[in-house]
């Protein structure tokens, strides 16, 4: 049921509610029951009359509510951040900041911009928090900034509750401010730009015999500081000195200046210096796209970390599929005797570097679809062997032999390959995608559509989160893929708003729905869900999204949200054009509504190492039903979250639809638009433009003598078996584990292999089916097992055993972590090094590092129980690392720890291979190793910190930054474009060293950079990250490498 009311332009007559300026009448009412008495005892003004029924196709009348607080006129613009008024003496507030227009691809400037041109550039600024000084709301709210002016009366409407917006200069219809408010601005936070780190060879053997004082290495790293930097106070340097110069006017207590407790000397003679560590100088790179490897010719893939170019000659790439052993033990007893678990980590739909050939499309193969083993259906691979003139092949996972189909036989040569394997890919090539026969699927392949529903209550608004997301969306609709184009966009508070879209209008008209127990979708998908390339609708859709937070501070602002209803409507909508995503974003816990949640955020419950029942989720049923629906459907859900600061939202709720269907999870706690916008902008970037397969159907296949043991993803898949799943949507970061076992003794093979499929639509609407098939060798020598284990392969299975085991309640993950660490060491110290000392610790050459990174991951947040960790953060920080690319598993695992001042001389300049620019060595991960007058570069794969130390003088900040005060430094550095006068030489260069981070990972999700200062929250977490370090009741590294020691040395006696 439909009705409206909106006072057209130049005419007395109502019509449906529009985006139409100067004149707004935003209310436009479906019921699931039609009402007929008057919804409203407001008397209507004169001059307005009775509203006309809808004119688009299929409504149907019913009466509207007049809304009598839209006598504010949408018109007007801001000046410096303040509301101005319209040309009737009324005042307006708008949102976004005046050039702060959607623009082209990022910036490549050294200084700041993202270097993937897929996105839109983020501008910093566009947004700001603006507060007037209006009592706090209830959900958390920022306290108003300095300068802000109190509210003042309009007329006879009182100004709503909700007191912080986000401002943004220019013409912007429907930018109100009822009250009269005058917003003060905050000042805008910024960012910069970024090369990676590689491991040099360390200690494998450390004498730990009581009174041998002698230890032998390989190579040392580097473990101290770096001198001879070009970064400190030089004579007649570019600022001069500063006269006057004392200090740094910090007054803040430093964690770092507290004293210390004295550190007991442990009673080992293991040498502290001469641990292994990934630390040193890192290797710049000498050729675009980095060393190339081709996947016939390697025997260990290139480390995850490294710039590197694949080429696929048969076998799969390591972008798509690697192992942790990569020669396989030909026998249980073999695999059982090493405790290296034999892994496969999948990221089936890895995005690959421009030097790297597309992934080719085989489509002449009609309706009979690929070839395929009869027995145990593995599709058709460099691997296959033929006979019989090419009449019969024989499988290369079940030694089936098969004849051959008329229309796709071809001769061999006389070393028996087929004469057309060149012209074929799926003979030469590991990884190709098909076109799907018809009769592979139930479901019409359908073009995925994107619906974005967001919270638009007193949270939501006073944050900034929603300006945030319409800025955002406005820049990526020239970015999104033609043919996945068709967008939706949808509001709730304690209602549900939609928006219909018709050719010839000049605004979009709103649709509000306020039966929350039994939501639905008042229009059609055709109406809802329009091209944003469309001419028609282009107009539309900029209007609407620059105008709704002005549109929604006029209507008044609720303090509930009905979140549980809008997903269900949602979902509802996309289910009925055959599939796509759904994009949440909450400000607030959904309190109002079907599927309400409750706040149970509780510190003594959240303390307990099983999350005291808060790992549970709420409204089960509720979620459940929502969830296999959508998996029906190829309908993907994923959630934006951002809670105000120390608010529960119930992450493990909200997560359950997004894990089920493969959606995507952000967090951002206490958002604010300075801090976290950037962040939020490319992570929604990410989400819309990158492409993804819809409708997925994964299955993993073995080659005779392997089986599929057990599997760990972000998602919580409906689960065929072992081996298959569907999903309804996987992105280019998607990453699943399987564990393999051995069914029966490998004999008689050179070789194993894994094959994976993936039936799945793209976003042109095809059915495709990918396929990556991949060779390991086989071995009958334990030593090789170890020899060619990759240990960053190896710990991102362990972490997300450990996450799997924290979700599911079981909290000795901790000791199952130490017990495999033990194994895997004494397996190889019994039956690999029985000759040496029984008094040295003896670490194999590829997982010398395993110590280190379990002691490291036992002192994660995620894995933390205490009052010191909200129960939302872990929970967050747990599914993070079950959808943990194998990229990132090493930096987070071990932060880089990279001096920045002083730099050495090459640090931060260009190495003459495109825009890279040479790295400095790293550090040990340490806060002993960290000088009290530096400033040092913190990498933990996720963020960028940039930790200004606390004996940093003035005269040295005013040297590289042109600044007297240490609190000066975040402005100057988070927007270098403004102060570029400012920065000296050696600032240019840090902020180079930021951008080649950033640089080399541009196929993973984008880094935010930080300044930390002395005596900030910010400092304790940046110094709580450190890997070697204590934390709580966890030892610090060398004293748990001690402890592994004795572990294995107790196993042995």
């Amino acid at each position: 049921a439909v009705a409206g009311a909106c006072a057209q332009k130049g005419s007395g007559d109502a019509t449906l509610a529009s985006m139409q300026a100067p004149s707004f009448s935003p209310t436009l009412l479906a019921n699931a029951s039609p009402r007929t008495e008057p919804l409203s005892s407001s008397p209507r003004p004169e001059g307005t009359s009775e509203p006309k029924a809808d004119p688009s196709p299929g409504s149907v009348a019913t009466p509207s509510v007049y809304n009598a607080s839209t006598g504010f006129s949408t018109s007007g613009h801001a000046v410096n951040g303040h509301a101005s008024v319209n040309g009737h003496g009324q005042p307006t507030l708008s949102f976004f900041q005046e050039a702060a227009s959607p623009t082209a691809c990022s910036p490549s400037s050294r200084l700041s911009g993202s270097p993937n041109s897929s996105f839109p550039a983020y501008r910093r600024g566009a947004v700001q928090a603006v507060a007037a000084s209006l009592p706090p709301p209830p959900m958390g709210a920022l306290p108003p900034p300095p300068g802000a002016s109190p509210p003042s009366s309009y007329g006879a409407m009182s100004p709503p509750r909700m007191a912080t917006f986000a401002a943004y200069g220019g013409e912007t219809p429907g930018g109100m401010t009822p009250g009269g408010m005058t917003p003060g601005a905050y000042t805008p936070g910024g960012y910069t730009p970024g090369g990676a780190p590689q491991r040099t060879s360390t200690a494998c053997r450390m004498d730990a015999t009581p009174g041998n004082n002698t230890t032998r290495s390989l190579q040392s790293g580097v473990g101290g500081t770096t001198p001879g930097g070009r970064g400190g106070l030089t004579p007649g340097g570019r600022f001069g000195s500063l006269p006057g110069s004392t200090g740094n006017g910090m007054a803040a207590a430093s964690p770092s200046r507290r004293k210390q407790p004295e550190k007991k000397s442990s009673t080992s003679r293991i040498d502290p210096e001469q641990v292994p560590r990934p630390v040193g100088q890192p290797e710049a790179v000498k050729e675009e796209g980095g060393k190339v490897y081709e996947t016939d010719k390697y025997h260990v893939p290139p480390p995850a970390t490294s710039v590197f170019t694949v080429i696929d000659k048969g076998s799969a790439s390591c972008e798509f599929i690697r192992a942790t052993v990569n020669q396989v033990p030909a026998f249980p007893s073999t695999a059982n005797t090493a405790h290296v678990p034999i892994s496969v980590i999948c990221q089936p739909f890895a995005e690959l570097t421009f030097d790297e050939a597309e992934v080719p499309l085989v489509s002449d193969l009609g309706e009979s679809g690929p070839f395929r083993c009869t027995r145990c259906k593995a599709y058709v691979s460099s691997f296959f062997t033929w006979q019989n003139g090419g009449k019969e092949a024989t499988c290369n996972f079940c030694s089936q032999k098969i004849d051959v189909p008329l229309e796709y036989m071809c001769g061999i040569d006389e070393k028996g390959f087929r004469r057309d394997k060149a012209d074929r890919p799926e003979l030469n090539r590991g990884t190709v995608d098909y076109l799907a026969p018809s009769d592979y699927s139930e479901m019409d392949a359908t073009a995925p559509a994107t619906v974005f529903v967001i919270e638009a209550s007193q949270r939501s608004l006073q944050s900034g989160f929603l300006p945030q997301v319409m800025w955002t969306l406005r820049t990526l609709l020239s970015f999104v893929h033609e043919s996945s184009s068709k967008i939706g966009i949808m509001l709730f508070d304690r209602a549900l708003h939609f928006y219909a879209f018709y050719p010839g209008l000049d605004c979009a008209r709103q649709i509000t729905v306020s039966d929350m127990e039994d939501p639905f979708s008042p229009a059609g998908a055709d109406a809802l869900l329009v091209d944003a390339k469309d001419p028609a609708y282009r107009s539309q859709i900029d209007a609407l999204l620059e105008e709704l937070p002005g549109l929604i501070c006029a209507e008044g602002l609720a303090d509930q949200a009905a979140g549980s209803a809008a997903l269900k409507a949602a979902t509802e909508l996309m289910a009925s054009r055959g599939g796509g995503h759904v994009i949440m974003f909450h400000a607030s816990l959904p309190n109002a509504g079907i599927g309400a949640l409750r706040h149970r955020d509780d510190i003594k419950l959240a303390s307990e190492p099983e999350g005291g029942g808060l790992f549970t989720v709420q409204q089960q049923p509720f979620f459940d039903d929502v969830a296999s629906d959508c998996l029906a459907k190829g309908v993907a859900v994923s959630i934006f979250c951002a809670p105000g600061i120390g608010q529960y939202i119930d992450m493990a709720t909200l997560s359950r639809v997004p894990r089920r269907t493969g959606g995507e999870i952000c967090f951002y706690p206490g958002f604010d638009p300075a801090q976290d916008g950037e962040k939020l902008h490319y992570d929604l970037s990410r989400t819309v433009v990158q492409p993804a397969a819809y409708s997925v159907v994964f299955k993993l296949r073995v080659s005779k003598g392997l089986a599929v043991d057990c599997m760990h993803a972000t998602w919580d898949p409906e689960v065929i078996d072992s081996s298959t799943f569907t999903l309804s949507r996987m992105s280019v970061d998607s990453t699943v584990n399987f564990t393999l076992t051995h069914a029966e003794r490998i004999e008689g093979q050179k070789n194993v292999f894994v094959q994976v499929a993936c039936l799945y639509t793209d976003r042109q609407g095809r059915q495709l089916i990918r396929v990556h098939t991949l060779q390991l060798p086989v071995t009958s020598s334990l030593s090789n097992v170890f020899r060619y284990t990759e240990i960053d392969t190896v710990t991102n299975l362990l972490i997300k055993q450990a996450a799997s085991y924290a979700l599911s309640g079981n909290g000795s993950f901790k000791d199952k972590l130490s017990k495999s660490c033990v194994e895997m060491l004494h397996a190889y110290r019994v039956n690999c090094a029985s000759m040496t000392s029984a008094g040295q610790l003896i670490l194999p050459e590829s997982l010398k590092l395993l110590p280190l990174y379990i002691g490291s991951i036992r002192k994660m947040p995620a894995f933390r129980a205490g009052s010191d960790i909200k129960v939302d953060d872990r929970i967050v920080a747990l599914l993070r690392i079950l959808g943990l690319p194998i990229a990132l598993t090493a930096p987070l695992v071990y932060p880089r720890v990279y001096t920045m001042h002083p730099l050495p001389d090459k640090a931060g300049t260009a190495t003459g291979v495109g825009d890279n620019v040479h790295m400095p060595p790293t550090l040990a991960s340490s806060s002993d190793k960290l000088a009290a007058d530096r400033i040092y570069l913190l990498d933990n794969g996720v963020c960028l910190r940039l930790y200004v130390r606390p004996e940093v003088d003035s005269e040295t900040l005013y040297q590289l930054f042109g600044v007297k005060h240490m609190h000066e430094v975040p402005q100057i550095l988070l927007q270098p474009e403004d102060f570029e006068d400012n920065l000296s030489e050696d600032a240019e260069r840090m902020l180079a060293c930021v951008q080649q981070l950033r640089r080399e990972r541009t196929r993973l999700p984008w880094q935010a950079f930080s300044i930390v200062l002395p005596g900030t929250p910010d400092e304790s977490r940046a110094l709580a990250s450190l890997a070697e370090d204590r934390a709580g009741s966890e030892q610090n590294y060398v004293d748990f490498l001690c402890h592994i020691h004795k572990l294995v040395q107790n196993k042995q006696d």
